[in-house]
């Protein structure tokens, strides 16, 4: 048995990371067990002939001082790249066609986006004081009720289809857009309240890296960044086998190629996928394991390709187009023009893009064969952006299972399961299934449990 710990931190995933920077900081010892050979759990990135592909997510927002603190105390390791400009042109998918999401007064007059009446619909928003009759509303509910079926239906659709892979009728609005949920349950008008909100927040101090960022060297960069500041604490291929809780703490053995090994200590954190979490838990916790079965995940594929320099009669440029649901010509969730966005991810004139499908849509594409995949994939690119050239570097990634569904009563099942927790002394979660799928969340969600497990130290 090894000596024993003051934490265990089961999965390196990004929440598990940034709350393990924080145990180092606190001087508490622990041990970060990763089942996979590195760190990062889907923010992981490769090269392949000259490409940057970010194997899951793209880029991260930055959206807490909790997240650019941790920013902060890493630049002189890793380099902050800001998009390129071009970055601020989105598109929607429309009837097999691209279109522009309007970035002034006047393009959202000109846009065919929204018909007409779509738009007097939104106009009249602030005079029809459409009060929520539900305090637990989906996305969709609020955005149909104050602004109209065309925006609920042709805009925000294809943004939770992105974000999440969802559907913006079945999520539910206070777990997945807490702050559009407040607004919407304070105030009578919605574009009112969006606007208040938004002159309030420009009396806060500017925070540096607000807005949406990347690496140099990739998200699996910002990840090995963070495993490199305790690697000395770091076990990759440790398989969690069991847990057990002990008289003054828990032991959990795990298995590695190499042996079997059992660590002890008085602190637990599981910070596993959803799906993982609730298989640790069973047989010792099952009341917190029953808590987490109702949240369901859906699995997501990216396809990233690479392609020479004049591959496109019309090279690709933007951050690309998302697919509303109201388009069922395809369906893929959107396309990515990621070398567009962070030019340093192909090499010089060359083009990188991402295709992701999956979720609620297409969950059958995740099951085929790889092959199969990027045949559909590369058909549904050449309809909307045509190239004369085969990619020259593809690559493959699939999640199962991979994020979470936070239905309407999301936020009381997981109230339910911090008060249930407390009947476990020194037993913590953390991961994507708790308060928000982005980096972004997991990072501050990973340090608002650092500094629970330091606080139960200091009152133990």
């Amino acid at each position: 048995m090894n000596p024993s710990l003051d934490v265990i931190v089961i999965g390196a995933g990004v929440s598990g990371l940034s709350l393990a920077c924080d145990l180092r900081r606190a001087g508490l010892t622990f041990v970060v067990l990763e089942k996979q050979d590195e760190p990062g759990g889907c923010a992981q990135s490769h090269t392949q002939d000259g490409f940057l592909f970010e194997k899951g997510p793209f880029n991260l927002l930055v959206r807490n001082p909790l997240f650019e603190d941790l920013l902060e105390d890493l630049k002189g390791t890793l380099e902050i790249v800001p998009p390129c400009p071009t970055a601020k042109k989105r598109e929607l998918l429309l009837g097999g066609k691209r279109e522009k999401v309007p970035s002034s007064l006047m393009e959202a007059i000109q846009t065919p986006i929204l018909s007409w009446p779509q738009k007097l619909r939104v106009l009249a928003e602030p005079l029809l004081g459409q009060r929520p009759r539900n305090p637990d509303p989906t996305l969709g509910d609020i955005v149909r009720r104050r602004l109209g079926a065309g925006v609920a239906d042709r805009v925000v659709s294809a943004i939770v289809a992105g974000v999440y892979g969802g559907d913006s009728d079945a999520l539910s609005a206070q777990a997945c857009f807490p702050l559009l949920w407040e607004i919407d349950q304070k105030s009578s008008s919605l574009m009112l309240g969006m606007i208040r909100h938004g002159f309030q927040s420009r009396g806060k101090p500017r925070r540096k890296w607000k807005g949406m960022v990347s690496f140099r060297g990739g998200l699996g960069s910002f990840c090995s960044a963070l495993a490199g500041s305790f690697k000395e604490s770091m076990r990759y291929r440790h398989e969690v086998v069991s847990i057990k809780q002990i008289q003054n703490g828990y032991q959990v053995q795990t298995h590695s190629p190499e042996r079997e090994e059992v660590f002890q200590s008085k602190a637990l954190v599981i910070a596993a996928d959803l799906p993982a979490a609730q298989r640790l838990l069973c047989g010792w916790a099952d009341n917190l394991a029953g808590q987490l079965s109702p949240i369901q995940s859906v699995s997501l594929a990216v396809v990233n390709v690479g392609f020479d320099p004049g591959s496109f009669p019309e090279p690709p440029e933007g951050f690309g187009f998302l697919v509303p649901k109201v388009d069922t010509e395809t369906k893929i969730l959107g396309i990515l023009f990621a070398s567009s966005v962070f030019p340093y991810q192909a090499p010089e004139g060359c083009h990188s893009l991402r295709i992701f499908v999956g979720g609620v849509r297409s969950a059958e594409w995740v099951a085929l064969p790889e092959e199969e995949l990027v045949q559909k994939a590369l058909s549904e690119l050449k309809k909307y952006l045509p190239f004369s050239k085969p990619p020259i570097a593809v690559s493959v990634s699939k999640w199962p299972d991979a994020v979470p569904q936070m239905t309407p009563g999301h936020v009381g099942r997981i109230q339910h399961l911090r008060e249930d927790l407390e009947d476990y002394d020194g037993l913590f979660l953390a991961g994507n299934y708790l308060k928000g799928v982005s980096v972004n969340d997991c990072v501050v969600n990973g340090r608002e449990t650092a500094i629970q497990v330091v606080e139960w130290f200091k009152s133990d």
